[in-house]
């Protein structure tokens, strides 16, 4: 029976919606195959498992975790290396046929998949939600022989895998110029928060903004900010609620103590992200334009579950308000504050209509949907 390894942090329960597909993958896999999940877990993550019934058949080979989000960077960067530490050894002592791999973490993990499958003739598949060390740069704005170093590891072994998974078409392109030469790709969206749609009628939404994620760098959170607090110094009555961490949080709730209109309920479950976003008109998407060359919004598909209108702040040009547009999911506003001060104005003073969002692309961003096209995909990789 063939043995295929899934190799990943980011895993169920902490990570609601790819970390639930990735489970729903193994116990899938298991009905005709021998799946490992290899990933990192807190110390009762046998007990949940069995509480809620799942992962049956499903072998778990399991790095316990040692940091959190608040833990300092170092500590937090050895256990990144010691997670691939683990991930070489794991994969060499249960020898799996095939191994999917995604970019959490990034680089060195897919290196160690890489060196295992060199070593004794099997295949990959690399999953690039992100593109590292190039989104890592945008942030730092800095390159020096270390990421010129890390970008040619990732061109290896990106090169070396039987099937690269990425989100759009835009980060499909930049791979093709970073390695110079087309790759077997499949373009497969980001899964939403399952629940994040609900059978049952939604709350009466309030008239306002919400921004449901991480308030980092590369989010244009200064910007989002900046054009906050003139909309608001101008009149503007509509209320924002952020939720989330980040860099920028602090920044968050200094806006949230100057005014009223401004409220931030700091880091939520899964489930009470995804009812906040039901809860109002319009979900905020400011990503930084170059970066969607790397990457792309991780919370937009629970956005769209949610049925509020996006509002993305970005390029015309790029993935994002492509995206947007293609599916008439909302409004696209230039990363300019007053373009975006002008979109607050005009959303104030017309109407909500809810999004009518074909059937079709609901499915697609089920955890589900997501996990058989991933099983199908390894699959043709024979």
């Amino acid at each position: 029976m063939t043995k295929i390894a899934i190799v990943s942090r980011s895993f169920w329960p902490e990570s609601p919606a790819i970390g639930e597909a990735l489970l729903l993958l193994s116990e899938s896999l298991s009905q005709h195959a021998q799946p490992i999940v290899i990933t990192q877990a807190a110390e009762d993550f046998s007990e949940k498992l069995q509480t809620a019934k799942r992962g049956q058949g499903v072998k778990f080979s399991i790095l316990r975790s040692l940091t959190n989000s608040s833990s300092h960077m170092l500590l937090r960067i050895t256990e990144l290396l010691l997670f691939t530490v683990f991930v070489f050894l794991s994969l060499c002592w249960h020898r799996p046929d095939k191994v999917y791999v995604a970019t959490n973490p990034p680089m060195f993990t897919p290196l160690a998949v890489r060196w295992y499958c060199k070593l004794f003739n099997k295949k990959y598949v690399y999953h690039l939600q992100d593109i590292h060390p190039e989104a890592t740069q945008v942030v730092t704005g800095k390159s020096n022989w270390m990421t010129r170093l890390l970008q040619k590891v990732d061109v290896k072994t990106t090169l070396q895998a039987a099937r690269i998974i990425t989100l759009t078409e835009q980060m499909q392109t930049y791979i093709t110029k970073r390695i110079g030469q087309a790759v077997p790709t499949t373009l497969l969206d980001n899964p939403s928060v399952q629940g994040a749609q609900s059978d049952t009628a939604a709350p009466e939404r309030t008239q306002g903004f919400v921004y449901c994620g991480n308030a980092g760098r590369l989010q244009r959170i200064p910007l989002l900010l900046a054009a906050i607090e003139r909309y608001l110094n101008e009149g503007g009555q509509l209320p924002f609620v952020f939720a989330g961490g980040g860099v920028y949080r602090s920044a968050v709730e200094q806006l949230a103590r100057q005014f009223a209109q401004v409220s931030y309920l700091g880091v939520l479950p899964g489930d009470q992200a995804a009812e906040l976003l039901r809860s109002y008109s319009f979900g905020l998407m400011p990503i930084d334009d170059e970066v969607t060359n790397y990457a792309f919004p991780s919370k937009s598909s629970s956005y769209v579950f949610s049925g509020c209108q996006l509002i993305a702040i970005c390029g015309a040009d790029t993935s994002v308000a492509q995206w947007v547009h293609y599916n008439q999911l909302g409004f696209v506003a230039e990363p300019e504050i007053d373009a975006v001060v002008q979109l607050f104005h005009k959303l104030e003073h017309e109407p909500f209509v809810e999004m009518n969002v074909a059937s079709a692309l609901f499915e697609k961003l089920t955890p589900r949907a997501h996990a058989q096209r991933l099983e199908e995909i390894i699959a043709e990789i024979g």
